[in-house]
């Protein structure tokens, strides 16, 4: 492994404890995300790029009660099944299932993609001066899209098995850094009172790079925090 994949691994201990056993394996090495934080990066990534793809534009509304519903599920299920794996960790029993990285994976996903579409409005809130007031995901057919998108990646991971390590190493990496840095970004634009002052997309740019350099510090700190707290 090369020092710059130890120092990206050191960082993403920050958001994720990276326990081997919970971890998918490539080229025999573990990830540097559990199965369950991996799909839940990818899966806010997946529903960021999949909501623009269907055409969703600048909408700044969060989705109708039913729809939230829906997605308040998949983040009951991520909730369960992470209680579920941590009674069995420090117990050795389990209150529904046996944990598997399939299931952590299955339910990141779902919480990915929750999250995905949450972030989505707050996003065209924060920053945009010209936003769509409708809002997003009205129309279950897009969410059906989104999940079936989601199970696709899903399957990927889990049957290609010859795909290259370094492959799922950056996407993952590349997704965490970009969650991170656009939260940022958002809060950074809220709490500093310039909401809806974007016209044009590279506006955003110095959001995000200042959302970066927080990530990197609070993924420093934290990462540190929990090597203190293992010593």
């Amino acid at each position: 492994m090369s020092l710059l994949q130890s120092l990206i691994r050191f960082l993403l201990g920050g958001a994720c404890h990276q326990v081997a056993t919970h971890c998918l394996q490539f080229e025999g090495r573990p990830l540097p995300l559990c199965a369950r934080c991996t799909g839940m990066f990818l899966g806010t990534v997946l529903a960021l790029l999949g909501l623009w793809a269907m055409g969703q534009g600048r909408r700044s509304r969060l989705p109708s009660w039913h729809m939230g519903l829906i997605l308040a599920t998949l983040a009951g299920l991520w909730v369960i099944d992470g209680v579920n794996s941590f009674l069995f960790a420090i117990g050795g029993s389990f209150i529904l299932y046996r944990p598997s990285n399939l299931m952590r994976l299955i339910s990141g996903m779902g919480m990915g993609l929750t999250l995905g579409v949450v972030l989505y409005p707050v996003y065209h809130l924060a920053f945009w001066h010209e936003v769509d007031e409708r809002r997003v995901l009205d129309e279950v057919w897009r969410f059906f899209l989104l999940a079936v998108a989601g199970a696709l990646v899903v399957m990927g991971i889990l049957h290609w098995r010859s795909a290259p390590y370094v492959l799922w190493f950056w996407l993952i990496t590349a997704a965490v850094f970009f969650v991170f840095s656009l939260v940022n970004a958002c809060l950074v634009s809220l709490l500093w009172h310039r909401r809806g002052v974007v016209g044009r997309w590279w506006h955003v740019v110095p959001y995000l790079v200042v959302g970066l350099m927080l990530a990197l510090l609070e993924m420093a700190a934290m990462a540190l925090l929990r090597r203190l707290l293992l010593v």
